[in-house]
C-alpha cells in the first residue's frame, strides 16, 4: 500500500467515525504549491474524545497503532503513530490544542478534493504560518512554495497579524520576499 492509499483510507476512516480533522503538513502544503516526497501524513483531530481503538479496529491489520501517546515537542500536542505495515510510510494523529493559533486555523480549514478524496485541509495562510512556526529545512521550502503558487490571492493583513503574536514576524518578511523574488 502507498502513503497516498494509506491517506485515503485514514480518511474513509475519519469521516465514517464522525470525527472532526484536517489533513496538514506536506499533503496541504503540496495542494498549495508543488509536489514533494514524503513518508509520512499529519493530520489534526479536533474531536476530543474520540475512540482511538475503534478508529484502529476499522482500519485492519495493515495499520498498527503505536498505543502508546507522544508528546510533540515543536507543537506542543499529544499524537498517535501509525505505521503502514510493509512500508516506509506513517501517519501522525495530532490532539488538537487549545492554543490561540491552532484553534483559529481549525476553525477556518476547507474542504478540498485530494486524490479524489474530499478531506479538510487548513487554509494556505495557515500553512504558511504553522510551517513558519515548525521552521524545519522541508518547512521552509513548503513555505516558499505556497506563497510563491499563491501571492497574489493570500491573505497578508491575516499573515501580518498572525505573524506578529506568534513573534514570526522577521521570518514571515524573509520567507515572502525570498519567494516573491523567486516569481519575478
Amino acid at each position: 500500500m502507498n502513503l497516498q492509499q494509506s491517506v485515503s483510507r485514514i480518511i474513509a476512516a475519519l469521516n465514517e467515525a464522525g470525527l472532526d480533522y484536517m489533513l496538514v503538513g506536506s499533503f496541504s502544503s503540496m495542494y498549495y504549491s508543488f509536489p514533494r516526497s514524503t513518508t509520512d501524513a499529519d493530520f489534526v483531530i479536533g474531536t476530543a474524545d474520540f475512540d482511538i481503538q475503534s478508529l484502529s479496529n476499522s482500519l485492519g491489520s495493515e495499520f498498527k497503532f503505536d498505543p502508546q501517546l507522544s508528546f510533540e515537542t515543536i507543537g506542543g500536542s499529544i499524537k498517535n503513530e501509525i505505521q503502514i505495515v510493509g512500508s516506509p510510510f506513517r501517519i501522525e494523529l495530532f490532539r488538537l490544542t487549545d492554543q490561540p493559533f491552532d484553534q483559529v486555523r481549525f476553525e477556518r480549514r476547507q474542504k478540498v478534493t485530494i486524490a479524489g478524496d474530499e478531506v479538510w485541509i487548513p487554509t494556505p495562510e495557515d500553512v504558511i504560518l504553522q510551517k513558519l512556526i515548525w521552521s524545519r529545512p522541508q518547512d521552509k521550502n513548503d513555505v516558499l512554495g505556497v506563497i510563491a503558487v499563491n501571492y497574489q490571492e493570500l491573505d497578508q493583513r491575516y499573515l501580518q497579524e498572525w505573524a506578529k503574536k506568534l513573534g514570526l514576524v522577521e521570518e514571515f518578511a524573509n520567507a515572502w520576499a525570498l519567494a516573491i523574488e523567486s516569481v519575478k
